[in-house]
């Protein structure tokens, strides 16, 4: 199977001495779900960052390695090309335009669009995904509940017609119903168009319920890997690598 995205030796700096990350590999095959777990400042958000580009908005430098994604040298491409190439961040913390209504927000992603297929029917695909936003449509999105605003997020993704998502903390701050209902969503996605997805995820739990291989860091450095049922059933790797305690059941 042909490889999404393929991360090689990666190094990162921040400052020019800080090191984020060191001799980072991951692989995310065409159409899965891959995990990337591990411990706040491990190195996981930076590591997204430097796939979509915006490491040099934040001080931050790739300093070695390979990033390809579909086989495409992706380690200096700006924001908006990685984006138009079909790689989409959905970033931590949401970052919908609060006050730009749900279409508008929507509209605000479909610069990135390749195919002639209209806009109203990339929205109403976003609509059969997530039916809240559609009876939102008129909302501003700061008036949102924070699992719309997620919806929303995604949604962005949608219009933009990625091959490849990067979900950032999706269930960050959201109530443990509306996790699972986003992650069944997600898991739609990946199922029904074949997107493939890199997921960044402290709820360890639902990321390797619906990742098929996950990927643990710490400091900035690749320290497990295996196949989701792997990392779930290692009662050494729950509680050491994971925060969790042995005899957890899974939602």
């Amino acid at each position: 199977m042909s490889a999404a995205l393929e991360i090689k030796n990666l190094e990162v700096f921040y400052q020019g001495t800080i090191s984020a990350l060191v001799g980072l590999n991951l692989t995310v095959p065409e159409g899965a779900i891959v995990a990337l777990l591990g411990a706040n400042g491990a190195g996981k958000t930076t590591t997204l960052k430097a796939i979509s580009g915006f490491l040099p908005l934040e001080s931050g430098h790739i300093a070695g390695g390979e990033i390809r994604i579909a086989g495409d040298n992706a380690k200096k491409r700006a924001p908006h090309d990685i984006v138009r190439r079909g790689t989409f961040q959905v970033r931590e913390g949401r970052h919908v335009f609060a006050t730009l209504t749900v279409e508008e927000n929507l509209i605000a992603s479909t610069f990135a669009r390749k195919s002639v297929r209209r806009r109203a029917d990339a929205f109403e695909e976003v609509y059969t995904y997530f039916p809240i936003l559609k009876e939102r449509r008129h909302q501003q999105a700061g008036f949102l509940s924070g699992g719309e605003q997620q919806m929303l997020a995604i949604g962005r993704a949608l219009v933009a017609e990625p091959k490849l998502i990067l979900l950032d903390e999706p269930s960050l701050g959201l109530a443990p119903m509306i996790v699972k209902n986003i992650f069944e969503i997600i898991s739609r996605i990946n199922r029904e168009k074949g997107v493939s997805m890199l997921l960044v995820e402290q709820n360890s739990v639902i990321a390797l319920k619906y990742a098929s291989y996950g990927y643990v860091i710490e400091t900035g450095l690749n320290v497990l890997e295996g196949s989701s049922e792997e990392l779930r059933s290692n009662s050494d790797i729950q509680r050491f690598y994971l925060g969790l305690e042995t005899g957890v059941a899974n939602p």
